[in-house]
């Protein structure tokens, strides 16, 4: 959903006085389900619904010298479906997966800490727009600034944030990071270098504990807005993913030579970069991006070789009425074409905030090709309604289809599963439309709705039902 419609500052509603401030958010969601079927199964309900809660209460400190931050949330998943973890077949949409994951229950919640860090300035000490900020805080690579202008800062959070290290807001548990964060921020560009340990979350309630397997190095160099060439940013990237939980790898080779993570761990290295581009053209705007990324490194006991891109272009109409804003976007990851080769050539998201990507997550962003056309317009000033259209295809037909979000929990799940491809690349269309409104500076809603018409691929895995509905709303009310 995008977040281009503009927000009201809320912040003066907590704040106490001028050193603390409290904020606090309250979330309600339904959710319906219509999902593919595979035929014959046990346990083959494809079609459920389910609901959300979700509560955060946060204080902030602020000091010249230092911030601190403490945040709990709860979580309460309600009327998960029994009878939705087929056999074969696997969860059958989200709210199986959330049943499977929380030790197949029905209703779950749970109360935990999702933020608590400290906020250290360097200012102080000669070293301007220098910080350090250790704890337990949110994280998502290529948002380390804002611009301050909305439309921009939009496509960088639809487009570029947490593509492979986030899950703060795209779902409902949601996913923090332990560890530590330093920024060195100035006028023309900002350097991040961050030591991360994710919790769980994604699709587990139980999210106070940390997935102490998982460690992540993140440094990016973004050169900001402006400061080379007029109304372009652009940044490097670096991320060092290694992980030895308890569970057993997810990829194209059979299911007895997959090895266990504990015995051979997954040590990747990505190194990417992204350019993003907004310039005032004729009676609007025009936008582009270009983002990339290669790995190299260990896939348990095959060496891997990766890649994944996108490339965007958009315009948007300012002076017409509803301001309409038409984008193409191609995207494509590799897959791997020969699962006896010794080389693993599917591109791994690692923790992303994948239904960010994904609105319905029937894929994800390993071994996929999606070409899809966006259509965004802004009926009035406190909505905006976006139109996408999907082509999706396997980028090799001789790896899976993958979906999933990422590590959940310590250890059993991968996070990933994957489907054959059965011979073919046609994953199939997807047109999904996605409003949202503002009713006031602390009330908000937002309504999704998807068809997926699956192709050879989805037909070989689901011979039930091949076509697949995903429907939600929410409210919010945060301050």
């Amino acid at each position: 959903m995008s977040n281009a419609v503009a927000t009201t500052d809320t912040k003066s509603l907590g704040q106490l006085n001028k050193h603390l401030r409290i904020d606090g958010e309250l979330m309600g969601s339904y959710e319906l389900w219509d999902f593919f079927r595979p035929e014959p199964a046990v346990n083959n309900n494809n079609t459920y619904d389910l609901w959300v809660l979700r509560a955060r209460m946060g204080a902030l400190l602020t000091t010249p010298v230092v911030e601190v931050y403490g945040q709990a949330q709860y979580i309460g998943l309600y009327d998960l479906p029994n009878d939705s973890v087929a056999v074969p077949g696997g969860p059958l949409g989200l709210g199986a997966g959330y049943f499977l994951i929380n030790q197949e229950s029905t209703n779950v919640h749970d109360i935990f800490l999702k933020q608590g860090f400290a906020k250290i300035k360097l200012d102080s000490m000669g070293i301007h727009g220098a910080s350090i900020k250790l704890g337990r805080f949110a994280f998502a690579d290529g948002l380390e600034y804002k611009t301050g202008i909305a439309k921009f800062d939009a496509l960088k959070q639809r487009r570029i944030g947490q593509r492979l290290i986030g899950g703060f807001n795209a779902i409902y548990v949601g996913r923090s990071f332990d560890g530590f964060s330093i920024a060195y921020d100035q006028p023309a560009f900002n350097w991040t270098v961050s030591g991360l340990r994710p919790t769980q979350g994604a699709l587990s309630a139980d999210g106070q504990k940390q997935i102490e397997d998982i460690n992540m190095i993140y440094t990016a160099l973004t050169a900001k807005k402006d400061a080379v060439v007029p109304g372009v940013e652009g940044r490097l990237f670096y991320i060092n993913y290694d992980d030895d939980r308890d569970t057993q790898v997810v990829d194209n080779r059979s299911l007895e030579t997959r090895p266990r993570l504990n015995e051979e761990k997954v040590d990747l290295h990505t190194i990417g970069a992204h350019l993003l581009s907004l310039q005032q053209v004729g009676p609007g705007s025009i936008d582009s991006l270009l983002w990339g990324a290669y790995q190299f490194g260990r896939w348990t006991d095959q060496d891997h070789q990766a890649w994944a891109i996108s490339a965007e272009l958009g315009y948007q109409w300012s002076r017409l009425p509803f301001k309409p804003w038409l984008r193409a976007i191609y995207y494509q990851s590799s897959g791997d074409g020969n699962a006896e080769d010794n080389t693993h050539k599917t591109f791994f998201s690692m923790v992303p905030s994948g239904r960010i990507f994904a609105k319905f997550p029937f894929f994800d962003q390993m071994n996929i090709r999606d070409a899809f056309i966006e259509l965004n317009v802004t009926p009035t000033e406190k909505s905006q309604v976006s139109i996408n259209l999907h082509h999706l295809t396997l980028a090799n037909d001789n790896d899976l289809l993958y979906r999933g979000l990422g590590a959940s929990t310590k250890s059993g799940a991968f996070g990933y599963v994957g489907k054959l491809s059965g011979g073919s690349s046609d994953v199939g269309q997807l047109i999904d439309i996605s409003f949202r409104y503002i009713f006031n500076k602390q009330l908000a809603m937002r309504m999704y709705y998807g068809r997926a018409f699956g192709g050879n691929v989805i037909q070989h895995n689901f011979k039930g039902k091949h076509n697949a509905n995903s429907f939600w709303a929410d409210f919010t009310f945060s301050f």
